[in-house]
């Protein structure tokens, strides 16, 4: 009687993610990074659930001093699109200055700028 021997491998996961959790403003909030190849994808929730759908990219512009300084495009793809979205997902991804464009996600209970930059430095924990 022939026995077959299987073996196991371990595999890398196919979009490589990272999760934290903290205390905001009274408020459990989770933070989820995932890098995908052309796009990191950054979900920032108080409620336990995707928020509104922030697409971010970057344009580079020339100044008087021939110095390129980036600026962030933000479309909101689903969800509330209220200028407070655009000033939070420009606030967070110029503080993080990704090399790629960025989706977010936004469910947010508090919208403070203490909250933000809480949100920031979680986010980096993840990158």
């Amino acid at each position: 009687m022939a026995a077959s021997i299987g073996m196991v491998t371990k595999q890398l996961p196919v979009v490589p993610s990272k999760q934290a959790t903290a205390d905001i403003s009274g408020h459990h909030t989770e933070i989820v990074v995932s890098k995908f190849e052309d796009y990191l994808f950054i979900i920032a929730t108080q409620y336990m659930k995707i928020g509104t759908l922030i697409q971010i990219t970057r344009d580079v512009v020339s100044d008087e001093f021939e110095e390129n300084v980036p600026l962030f495009s933000t479309y909101v793809l689903m969800g509330k699109d209220e200028p407070i979205t655009h000033v939070m997902a420009r606030t967070i991804v110029t503080a993080l200055n990704p090399p790629i464009p960025v989706i977010l996600s936004l469910a947010l209970k508090d919208t403070s700028v203490d909250t933000v930059q809480a949100i920031i430095e979680l986010i980096k924990t993840c990158l």
